[in-house]
């Protein structure tokens, strides 16, 4: 075998922290992780590839050693791919290829290609490993005229032969012992294993799609179980082996009585439980969940959060494994992606003394529902910070089935009665009803002091349509402009409307049934309206309605002419379809990106104007704004804070982060729009939209200047106040069903609305 080079490149991380309970958090143990003498602290290892091998793959561990599989991309054969198996010592870091695992197959003579992979790895108790292993081999029958590129020829293979089996290797790799298990892909289109296991008695599990097929020592099949869909097995600590399903009580540990040759005993999984894996003789088994790792008691059956990941300086996106390893400490196993293609990050957690680590100033941060980037930059700050620690309050946490909005009450309730975090994630909470009632801290005094950022960074016609007297109460990475678009020879030429000229385009086209496409009834229309001009109707500041409108009346009579319900079991018509037949003549959409412009401008016939919501004022684009911070007047470090802060902001993370939406950082928005506008980057790209192929032409400069004039046209952002919708959609409801007359609903909503501003401006 060829002699490869093996290099592992070791990062250690000085991480730096100390946790301290969130003023006003609850000690419900779902969400609270209180320890008063240590901390997991983590070291993290990048695992590079050895040369010659590419795509790390079935990782496991067994004792103080991991094993994992790499694809060779030169082999013996150089029409065959194959694999190699590479064993790690915990310990020193010592990385090893197993010298005695080979292919040991043979292969038709006339095969011009194939491979040979590994489906999954196990250990036993015993030390021997034990592989699922597949091959395929295939010739290409090519017809006589082809001149197509080589990879056209796979729509020409030919399988020459294929094969399923299980091998038991030793600690070096050599073969003890082999059977196939072709029976059980017999008769099957696709087949692949999900998961594999063995037992203390040698059992051997195998996950296919929807089944469990269980094996003895020797390959015969003993007996096999249905299941919704294979996940990994679990090692119990008692032997067993099982699995997570849905059941009817909901989701569940299940598992496997090998006597019985049946499914044994079900453990119902918490509701935070994401990914199961194996415990110990302390937990029967461990799982995570979005705050922290959690392990189910093996004495009480009770759950118990062994650490939290944000104040242990880790992220869990791209997770591929949690073993507790037999010294106490932790490893975990995460795969990321950067130019350079995958990496795998190991992070060896350790108990440590808080006495042990360097002191940081704490400072609280309550979200509910913590955006992935947003974790991923609290532990980078966190990991970075020689001198503040971000400590996070997910109140998600106290969600349930029967109420996802309960942990967003919490929190809400918390706040005003004066239990208020450092920072806050304002992203679904009525921000500016709190910047009214005085607290949170003008933003744009730390803009103006930072010696690397000032206003003229940022796109400022967004900043300022999220002022309010002046002052900016929070930040965003990025954002949508929420918009009405369509033909400008159908709808007009000139940006903007009214209710009036609204309803005067659709008077003047009585073919369009679907004006702004499918799926809308009379409250999901008017819940959109609503949140897209709740600054017209709601004024925080000076606690002030404004439901007794024309503007609003003219609203609530044109959503009374949308369907009660929708059905969604009915013929999905593609929104160009409707736009073609002219039974949509506009599209109510958030305007996130270039691409999406160009298609709307194909769909629309080659032009579009961006109307806006019909209002009294302003343009009708708003901000869709998905993630978004404030800095508290309780903070008692804002300069920390803003340190934080600050850093969503930067060049750096803005190019890396805002893919999807429009980055707020100037520098960042000007380069990719002089990309969109680059022939060499646009120029022989196309995109499909429910169907429809459209090729994305670089912008023109006047397709620029327009999406320039949408961005400085704002006037506000959408909001949504979930108390206030209750009051408006009770109300509208009964002027839908008929019970009320519309200049009672009006006054009604103004009054009750008015009452309810009142009481929490007050």
């Amino acid at each position: 075998m060829k002699k490869i080079t093996i290099r592992l490149v070791t990062v250690v991380l000085a991480v730096i922290t100390a946790a301290t309970a969130l003023p006003g958090c609850s000690k419900d143990p779902v969400n609270a992780y209180e320890s008063p003498h240590f901390l997991y602290v983590p070291e993290v290892t990048q695992l590079c590839l050895p040369e010659g091998m590419e795509w790390i793959d079935n990782i496991t561990v067994s004792g103080d050693l991991l094993y994992f599989t790499a694809m060779a991309n030169e082999s013996e054969n150089d029409l065959i791919q194959t694999y190699e198996i590479f064993c790690m010592d915990l310990i020193d870091s010592d990385l090893r290829e197993l010298p005695n695992y080979t292919v040991e197959t043979e292969y038709p003579a006339n095969t011009e290609g194939g491979s040979v992979q590994i489906y999954s790895m196990c250990i036993d108790s015993g030390g021997d490993i034990w592989v699922a292993e597949c091959g395929e081999y295939y010739l290409y029958d090519l017809p006589e005229d082809f001149d197509g590129e080589d990879w056209e020829k796979w729509n020409h293979r030919t399988i020459l032969d294929s094969f399923n089996r299980i091998r038991k290797l030793d600690n070096t790799g050599a073969q003890v012992q082999s059977f196939d298990i072709g029976r059980i892909a017999a008769g099957q289109e696709w087949f692949y294993i999900y998961a594999f296991a063995i037992d203390d008695d040698n059992n051997i599990y195998i996950g296919t799609e929807s089944k469990v097929h269980v094996l003895d020592s020797e390959g015969g099949t003993q007996f096999t179980l249905d299941i919704n869909f294979v996940d990994a097995f679990v090692e119990m600590y008692d032997g067993t082996i099982a699995l997570t399903d849905w059941r009817e009580n909901g989701r569940v540990l299940a598992k496997i009585d090998v006597a019985g040759r049946k499914w044994g005993e079900s453990i119902e999984l918490p509701n935070n439980a994401n990914t199961v894996y194996t415990g110990n003789d302390e937990y029967s088994f461990i799982y995570t969940g979005d705050t922290g790792l959690h392990g189910v008691e093996s004495a009480t059956g009770e759950a118990a959060m062994l650490l939290n990941w944000i104040d242990s300086d880790m992220t869990i996106d791209g997770l591929v494994s949690i073993t507790l390893l037999t010294d106490g400490r932790i490893l975990v196993i995460r795969q990321h992606w950067n130019d350079d293609g995958s990496r795998y990050e190991l992070a060896i957690l350790t108990k440590t003394s808080y006495s042990e680590l360097p002191d940081k100033a704490i400072l609280t941060l309550a979200t509910f529902y913590l955006d992935q980037d947003i974790r991923s930059a609290i532990v980078q700050f966190n990991r970075t910070s020689a001198t503040h620690h971000i400590q996070v309050t997910d109140y998600a946490d106290f969600s349930t089935d029967d109420d996802w909005q309960a942990g967003l009450s919490r929190l809400s309730a918390e706040i005003i009665a004066g239990s208020v975090p450092d920072i806050l994630d304002v992203s679904n909470l009525p921000g500016s009803q709190y910047a009214a009632m005085g607290l949170l801290a003008d933003i744009y005094p730390m803009i103006d002091s930072d010696p690397k950022l000032s206003r003229s960074d940022f796109m400022e016609s967004v900043l300022r349509a999220t002022e309010i007297d002046g002052g900016l109460y929070h930040v965003f990475p990025s954002f949508s402009i929420g918009t009405i678009m369509g033909n400008p020879a159908v709808v007009g030429g000139n940006p903007g409307w009214d209710m009036n000229e609204f309803l005067a385009v659709l008077d003047a086209n009585p073919n369009a049934d679907m004006p702004l496409g499918q799926g809308f009834t009379k409250l999901s229309f008017l819940q959109a309206m609503f949140m897209f001009h709740i600054n017209e109707f709601v004024d925080w500041t000076a606690g002030k309605v404004n439901f007794d409108s024309d503007e609003f009346s003219s609203l609530l009579e044109f959503a009374g002419t949308f369907p009660d319900n929708y059905d969604w079991n009915s013929e999905y018509i593609e929104e160009h379809e409707l736009i073609s037949a002219g039974r949509q003549i506009m599209a109510a959409t958030g305007f996130s990106n270039f691409n999406d412009y160009r298609a709307y401008r194909a769909i629309f016939g080659g032009d579009v104007v961006f109307k806006g919501f019909p209002t009294g004022s302003g343009s009708g684009n708003s901000l869709l704004i998905q993630t978004s911070f404030a800095i508290t007047n309780a903070c008692k470090d804002i300069d920390g804070a803003w340190a934080f802060l600050s850093t969503l902001l930067n060049e750096d993370w803005q190019r890396e982060n805002t893919v999807f939406s429009i980055p707020i950082n100037k520098a960042i928005f000007e380069s990719k729009l002089t990309e969109a506008m680059t022939e060499d980057e646009y120029g022989s790209h196309s995109m499909s939209i429910d169907g429809f192929m459209v090729e994305l032409q670089p912008l023109t400069q006047a397709q620029a200047d327009q999406i320039m004039a949408l961005i400085d046209s704002v006037s506000g952002s959408a909001g949504h106040d979930e108390a206030l919708w209750n009051i408006v959609s009770e109300d509208a409801s009964d002027f839908f069903n008929g019970q009320a007359s519309l200049q009672d609903t009006i006054r009604v909503i103004q009054n009750r609305a008015s009452i309810y501003i009142s009481e929490q401006s007050g």
